[in-house]
């Protein structure tokens, strides 16, 4: 180890934050919200049929804010707004270097890769894959790799 703590071999090599992401029950009134009261950017909204949602990407400085709004009843959204009923932090989505490697190292470490263990695309087309709650300190994780 060096001298900042940091594993210098670890399994899953976190390089960033790339995004936090909230669900919130309305997307357009959280949009609002934050270019209201914090003067932020909302630099795209996108309707993601295929996973349920509708977001709003928020740019700050060095990450940004995904805000998510479930677009039906079955969306993993709805059922988490059901829990949380004025939203809350979804996940994390953390980058490194390689996703297939981090999703390999994930396993071997004992962290389950939520779905079948392999990176799925997302949305835009990048590799990704979400680590199991459980087995992250009850955080859900997604991994990805660093935008271009």
């Amino acid at each position: 180890m060096s001298e900042t703590n940091k594993v210098d071999e670890a399994p899953v090599p976190v390089e960033g934050l790339n995004h936090v992401a909230i669900a919130v029950p309305d997307l357009d009134a959280a949009v609002a919200f934050y270019r209201e009261k914090f003067g932020c950017t909302v630099t795209k909204i996108v309707e993601v049929e295929s996973q349920g949602v509708r977001m709003a990407y928020v740019k700050l400085a060095d990450a940004k804010l995904e805000l998510m709004e479930p677009l039906n009843e079955y969306s993993p959204i709805a059922k988490f707004l059901k829990r949380n009923p004025k939203g809350g932090i979804h996940h994390i989505c953390l980058t490194v270097p390689d996703v297939a490697e981090a999703a390999d190292g994930a396993l071997v470490a004992g962290i389950r890769v939520l779905g079948d263990g392999k990176p799925v695309k997302g949305y835009e087309g990048q590799d990704l894959f979400f680590m199991h709650p459980k087995d992250t300190l009850g955080t859900l994780i997604e991994i990805e790799e660093p935008e271009n």
